[in-house]
């Protein structure tokens, strides 16, 4: 057996003060830095004290896998964008200054599964997923799907509770894994997943179904002409409960079929569609509220073909994301939206109300910039894209301005003057996160 032995000093980091016990000078370093609190230890002595860190108010920013994908090609040598000189420098520029202000404890940057999902599709997932995992700590947003079905529960609720009109709380922590206001360790800790190469196939497939879904849609949209936004907004909410009841419906005389033996049973018939899950969801709110249970299907429907139900977030503004491009498409425009549109507005329609600002695709941001989705989206957050880059910028420098000096005396205590250098050789070889 081979013996390894581990120097407790390895440990033990940067600033470096006079130990007050042993009176040794330089040797009380930082140990760990917790979620409010971090500790020093003396590598003579091993005199250990704990000192309390003040409270935090991240930003909470999402950024869009376009400006991932873009980030991490201005820092990696071994991509063919940099090789030729093809990456704008606004992206590096963009980097430093986000990993600088996560380093400083000011913002986070949660990642998505539609990161995961988008990155599988290039020969960078390794790369990409270093990328949005140095700007997310470990914080990651539940999938759209979950967050789907917790908002329709609270909103049910409210609605079953004669509160029809009160707004869900949207609270972040809801909707997130991992903590937002914890100050971060120094160490960042990925596992090198093995992905399934069936698995990509099943993802690209589903991304070319939903993407010639959209191309009939929007010859569909096409033929519509003279007809108005609010008739193609409430053209999709109709559209998003006639699909839930369908798929509960299917659902219930698959499983009958399987119990008849007409069926067999196939991973498909274990984990039940989202659809299902949110009318499964509804139900047990209902129950919860105190409904009988054989008043439970009516109370549903007749909460879901309410005209409340519009008024649930992720709906809304996806709805209204669709109604925009059918306007487009209505008017006379002839190309269809880009490939990722369907994940664009599937992700940015669940993260947007939580969000304290969120950069995306020039796109998706010309659309909710028209009326009405910009005096209708108004959740408070600062949107930003290739459109205006600059105030993007502008913002983020912003917020380290607005930090006070005893916070920054902190943060020096817990990480060392330079722990906000930018992380710019995360992609060098022997460089680890």
């Amino acid at each position: 057996m081979k013996e390894i032995k581990i120097d407790p000093k390895i440990f033990i980091s940067p600033p470096f003060h006079k130990c007050p016990k042993c009176g040794q000078p330089k040797t009380f370093g930082t140990l760990t830095v917790n979620d409010d609190s971090f500790s020093r230890r003396c590598f003579s002595c091993r005199h250990t004290d704990s000192i309390p860190l003040p409270d935090l108010n991240k930003k909470i920013i999402y950024i869009d896998q376009f400006a991932i994908s873009n980030m991490m090609k201005a820092l990696n040598t071994k991509t063919e964008a940099n090789k030729k000189g093809r990456v704008d420098i606004f992206w590096r520029t963009l980097f430093e200054k986000l990993d600088r202000l996560c380093k400083l404890q000011l913002i986070i940057c949660p990642d998505s599964n539609i990161h995961t999902d988008e990155s599988l599709m290039t020969g960078y997932f390794k790369e990409l997923e270093q990328m949005y995992e140095l700007l997310s700590h470990g914080v990651s947003f539940e999938h759209p799907e979950t967050i789907q079905v917790h908002q329709i529960c609270e909103h049910a609720f409210n609605w079953i509770g004669g509160n029809p009109e009160k707004p869900i709380s949207l609270d972040v922590q809801n909707v997130i894994h991992g903590k937002i206001n914890a100050w971060q360790d120094r160490l960042i800790i990925s596992i090198d997943r093995n992905i399934p190469a069936s698995l990509i196939e099943d993802i690209r497939k589903s991304r070319n179904v939903v993407c010639a879904e959209m191309a009939e849609l929007f010859k569909k949209w096409q033929s519509d002409k003279g007809k108005s936004f609010k008739y193609f907004f409430d053209s999709e909410c109709r559209g998003f409960v006639s699909e839930l009841f369908r798929s509960y419906v299917d659902r219930l005389k698959r499983l009958q079929h399987i119990s008849q033996g007409k069926a067999e049973m196939t991973i498909n018939d274990i984990f039940p569609s989202n659809s299902y899950r949110m009318i499964k969801s509804v139900f047990d709110t209902c129950e919860t509220a105190g409904i009988p249970k054989e008043k439970v299907l009516d109370k549903t429907m007749e909460y879901l073909n309410s005209k409340y139900i519009k008024d649930v977030p992720f709906l809304k503004i996806s709805a209204m994301f669709y109604a925009a491009i059918a306007r487009k498409a209505a008017a006379g425009q002839k190309k269809p939206p880009g490939q990722g549109m369907s994940n664009d507005i599937s992700i940015i329609s669940v993260i947007l109300p939580y969000c304290d600002a969120i950069f995306i695709d020039k796109e998706c941001h010309s659309y909710i910039r028209e009326k009405p989705l910009c005096d209708e989206l108004n959740y408070g957050t600062k949107i930003f894209s290739l459109s205006n880059k600059s105030e993007f910028l502008d913002y983020l420098e912003f917020i380290e301005s607005s930090a006070s000096e005893d916070y920054f005396f902190w943060l020096r205590q817990a990480y060392g003057d330079d722990w906000g250098k930018p992380y710019t050789t995360l992609y060098s070889k022997g460089a680890h996160t």
